[in-house]
C-alpha cells in the first residue's frame, strides 16, 4: 500500500452541515481588541493588559495612549475594565485581554479609508494568541459606511473559520459608532449591497459597547449573557424602547441592551445575545444563531481537542481506540451532568475508510437553552367567604 500521508501530523475540525449516523474551566472568555488608537505611531507587536491603568500610558511606555476622546481603543478599555469587576467572589472576570494598536487604522492621503491590508494583517497576526476566544474590531464609524466595513468582517470571518480547524473556534464582535439603530439595522439586512448574517459575528449596539462586550465574556459560556445583570451600569442608562421597536432590532440581529423591570426592581441586562444570523428569516436560523449555543460548543471543541491530542502520533491499536473513545466519553458525561450539554450530545471515534492514518471522530452537540419566553397563565377564584377559612 503506498504512503499517502501528505500532512504533518495535526488535529482538524470541521463543522458539519448534517448530524453523522452510527477554565480554560473558569468559563470566561480572553479576547484580542483590534482598532483605530489614532496614535501617529502605534503600539508595536501584540500588547496584553490586565488593567486598564496599565493600557492607560504612552505608547513609550507600554501602553496604546492617555486621551479617551481620541482613542476608540482605549475609551472601550476604560468601559470594559469598569464591568470586568467582581462584586460576588464567585464572578467571573476576564483575567487579560490582547490589544493590536492601528494607528488611525486608515490609508494616507486626501481621502483616507479604512485600510483593509492593515486591519487584515492585524486579524492573521492575532491568531499567535492560542489562548484567544473572542476578537473585537474598535473604531468604525457611520461616516466608514458599510461598503468598507462589511469586507473587512467578512475576511475576520474567513481567518476566523480557518483557524477554527486548529480546535481554536472564535467570535468576532463589533460595532459601528455614531448610527441609530436603523442604520445599523443595513449592516444585517440581506436586501442591501454589503451585509453580513454568520454565527460567528456579532454586531452590537454603540452605547457602551466595551461593558457590553464585557459583560459577554464574564458570563459562562453555557448561560445567555443576558442572564445577569450589568455590574457597572445604573438603571436609567440605556434607550427606553417599546416591545415592537425591541422585537425589531432583536430580529435584525443586533445586540442591544435594556432595564427589565419585572417588578420594583430595575435591572440593566442584555436583552438577548444573537447572533448576525439571527438576522436570517425564523426558518433558516442556523442551530448556532444564539452566542450562549455558539460559545458553549466552541467549549466543548476546545476540550475534546485537549482530550484528542495525546492519541496524535500514538500507535492506532484497538486498546488505544478504546482509550480514547472512553475519554471522550467521560468528557461528554461531564458536560451533560454539569448541564452544560444535553442529550443527544455524542463523540465517536472511527478509523478512517480512507486512509490508515486517519482517525474520524463524528460529533453531535446538543448545547443546553435558555428559557427565552414564559407563558404564564393564572386563574383568578372567587373570595373564600367560609367563617374561619
Amino acid at each position: 500500500m503506498p504512503i499517502t500521508l501528505s500532512e504533518t501530523p495535526k488535529i482538524k475540525y470541521q463543522e458539519s452541515d448534517s448530524n453523522p449516523t452510527g477554565a480554560r474551566g473558569a468559563g470566561a472568555e480572553i479576547p484580542i481588541i483590534i482598532g483605530i488608537t489614532g496614535n501617529s505611531t502605534p503600539a508595536e507587536g501584540i500588547l496584553k493588559f490586565t488593567n486598564y491603568s496599565s493600557a492607560a500610558k504612552t505608547v513609550a511606555n507600554g501602553g496604546i495612549g492617555t486621551d479617551t476622546t481620541t482613542n476608540p481603543v482605549l475609551a472601550f478599555l476604560k468601559d470594559f475594565f469598569e464591568e470586568n469587576i467582581k462584586l460576588a467572589s464567585d464572578d467571573l472576570c476576564v483575567p487579560y485581554v490582547y490589544v493590536i494598536d492601528l494607528g488611525t487604522g486608515k490609508t494616507t492621503g486626501q481621502s483616507p479609508v479604512l485600510d483593509a491590508t492593515a486591519w487584515t494583517a492585524a486579524m492573521a497576526n492575532a491568531k499567535k494568541k492560542r489562548d484567544v476566544t473572542a476578537e473585537v474590531f474598535v473604531g468604525f464609524t457611520k461616516t466608514d459606511t458599510a461598503t468598507n466595513i462589511i469586507p473587512i468582517m467578512e475576511s475576520a470571518l474567513e481567518k476566523i473559520n480557518s483557524d477554527a480547524t486548529k480546535g481554536s473556534p472564535r467570535i468576532a464582535y463589533f460595532t459601528v459608532e455614531g448610527t441609530t439603530m436603523a442604520e445599523l439595522a443595513a449592516y444585517t439586512d440581506s436586501t442591501q449591497t454589503k451585509y453580513i448574517q454568520k454565527a460567528r459575528v456579532a454586531l452590537v449596539e454603540p452605547t457602551l459597547f466595551g461593558k457590553t462586550c464585557a459583560r459577554i465574556f464574564t458570563t459562562h459560556y453555557s448561560e445567555e449573557p443576558g442572564y445577569a445583570q450589568y455590574r457597572s451600569v445604573s438603571a436609567g442608562t440605556f434607550t427606553e424602547r417599546t416591545d415592537t421597536e425591541e422585537n425589531t432590532i432583536q430580529s435584525q440581529g443586533i445586540i442591544f441592551n435594556r432595564d427589565e423591570k419585572p417588578g420594583k426592581s430595575i435591572y440593566p441586562k442584555i436583552c438577548l445575545a444573537v447572533s448576525t444570523a439571527f438576522a436570517k428569516s425564523a426558518d433558516n436560523r442556523p442551530n448556532d444563531c444564539l452566542l450562549h449555543a455558539r460559545r458553549n460548543v466552541d467549549q466543548l471543541i476546545r476540550d475534546a481537542f485537549e482530550v484528542i491530542y495525546p492519541q496524535l502520533k500514538r500507535n492506532e491499536t484497538e486498546v488505544n481506540l478504546s482509550y480514547l473513545q472512553a475519554d471522550l466519553d467521560t468528557l461528554v458525561g461531564n458536560k451533560k451532568e454539569l448541564g452544560y450539554m444535553m442529550e443527544g450530545t455524542v463523540l465517536e471515534v472511527s478509523e478512517s475508510a480512507s486512509n490508515p492514518y486517519d482517525l474520524e471522530i463524528n460529533g453531535v452537540a446538543v448545547p443546553v437553552n435558555a428559557t427565552e419566553l414564559i407563558h404564564f397563565k393564572m386563574y383568578i377564584e372567587a373570595p373564600n367567604t367560609t367563617v374561619g377559612a
